[in-house]
């Protein structure tokens, strides 16, 4: 997450994230976000967790003259304006309206996972955690990897950036393999066609015990018959 906050309690950043991407600035019970990020303590333990680290987030808010979280005695909710940034909802925003903008902010803005560095915690919490993960890696994929395609409306420039991000996400999506070859074609750099093909055939047979698909294999044929004579 980005934005004006700065070292936050950390119970106040998962809370955050669980809203973004739960609640969807929606009122959320604050029962449920007890019971789901103190889960190994059981229900009454939890409910002290969350008025223990609601107090926390107030006190937070009021030092640094911050109107972000909402509460009553049964919801929390929260208030996003301009003036905070959070990278994570704006992920969630593109990639409910995709467009080719879209699709380069989503490459500028992912990269790593959420949370990332988080310490450990409940199991439940945990888990929540792991899907959530998945699920945000599974929408940048599914996201970058029509940017990266042929006939992609992007330029040059940003289909090779999203190709290269993608890749980073992603060793060994071969669509983003295929991009990076056409590039490397597309700018007479021959040798490292070559060098891209023979990575990709390099990665997917040593950590995968697979060869390129047929796609791969009759692109990287059509595109070095370019090359020039020696």
């Amino acid at each position: 997450m980005g934005g004006r906050l700065v070292n936050p309690p950390i119970n106040f950043l998962r809370f955050l994230v669980y809203v973004l991407l739960e609640g969807r600035g929606k009122p959320v019970l604050r029962r449920r976000v007890g019971d789901l990020i103190w889960s190994d303590g059981g229900s009454e333990q939890a409910s002290a967790d969350i008025r223990q680290s609601l107090v926390r987030v107030r006190r937070f808010q009021d030092d640094n003259d911050l109107h972000l979280l909402a509460t009553d005695p049964n919801m929390a909710w929260l208030t996003l304006n301009e003036h905070i940034y959070f990278d994570l909802a704006e992920f969630v925003e593109l990639v409910a309206n995709p467009t080719p903008r879209a699709w380069v902010q989503m490459c500028e803005i992912y990269n790593g996972e959420l949370l990332g560095s988080l310490r450990a915690a409940g199991e439940g919490f945990e888990e929540w955690l792991s899907y959530k993960r998945s699920a945000l890696r599974y929408d940048f994929v599914s996201a970058i990897s029509r940017a990266v395609l042929p006939d992609s409306p992007l330029t040059a420039h940003h289909r090779l950036f999203c190709a290269q991000r993608l890749l980073q996400v992603d060793p060994y999506h071969e669509g983003a393999h295929r991009a990076l070859m056409y590039d490397a074609a597309a700018n007479g750099q021959f040798s490292s066609l070559r060098q891209l093909y023979e990575e990709c055939t390099r990665r997917l047979r040593n950590e995968l015990g697979v060869g390129p698909d047929e796609e791969t294999v009759r692109l990287y044929q059509r595109l070095i018959t370019r090359a020039p004579a020696n």
